[in-house]
């Protein structure tokens, strides 16, 4: 059954075919290589197969819908039935939401200019210095806050690299496969960029749940993640695109 709503892009889902199916479920999420994107008018992306899969194994309903990532969050925080990916697990959000599977590490770093031979940092105390593009909403901003940084804020990862490039912030927040997905996407050389260090408070990417998602939606959706990941489909999905899992 197909239903059009939501930010920018969606894809139909799994239509329950049981007498008395779970209810279905709007999943948010951002343009976010290789994890969520859009393809030929359809969203795809590592994350977004697994949770397919597992959404179709459990026989539920679903839309998907690629927003800016404070709206996506915004949306996970305050509305029933939504799933938001691919989102970091932190303290500070463990209340927030229902966790329902860990689907990658997370491994992403400070990058400068190439040319900016001015900015050295090797400590957080080092960053204190220097403005550092995020996304609004994201967990570097909220990483940033925490750690007493001055955050540059953007609505995409786009404008944060354009600001990069221009000058206007002088650090950056990716991994290396985001930063080259974002530099072919708006024809900016990644050998103009170089890793300062890594960026402090590392945490996984996760799917999870809104607060008022049913109970027994997230435990089914669990049982199938476990499923997905003994079974081999997590990693092959991840060679697939490129991904490492360890």
């Amino acid at each position: 059954m197909l239903r059009w709503a939501g930010c920018s892009a969606l894809v139909a889902g799994v239509h329950a075919a049981a007498a008395a199916p779970p209810p279905p479920l709007t999943l948010v999420t951002e343009t976010f290589m290789p994890y969520s994107y859009v393809e030929r008018g359809k969203v795809t992306g590592y994350a977004t197969e697994l949770l397919a899969a597992a959404l179709a194994h459990a026989k539920i309903d679903y839309s998907v819908q690629i927003c800016p990532w404070a709206r996506a969050f915004q949306m996970a925080r305050t509305q029933p039935n939504v799933l938001i990916y691919s989102i970091v697990r932190t303290p500070e959000r463990e209340d927030q939401f229902q966790w329902i599977a860990q689907i990658a590490p997370r491994s992403v770093y400070l990058f400068k200019l190439r040319s900016r031979h001015d900015i050295k940092a090797h400590t957080v105390d080092d960053l204190r210095r220097y403005r550092i593009a995020a996304n609004r909403g994201d967990v570097v901003e909220e990483q940033l806050h925490q750690l007493g940084l001055n955050a540059d804020l953007a609505a995409l990862d786009e404008a944060s690299l354009r600001k990069l490039v221009a000058g206007r912030v002088d650090l950056m927040v990716a991994s290396d496969r985001m930063l080259k997905d974002l530099c072919l996407r708006i024809e900016v050389h990644c050998e103009q960029l170089e890793r300062v260090m890594p960026m402090p408070g590392l945490g996984d990417y996760y799917v999870a749940a809104s607060l008022e998602t049913p109970t027994a939606t997230v435990h089914l959706l669990r049982t199938e993640f476990d499923k997905l990941k003994s079974s081999g489909f997590m990693q092959r999905t991840a060679d697939k695109y490129g991904m490492t899992l360890r």
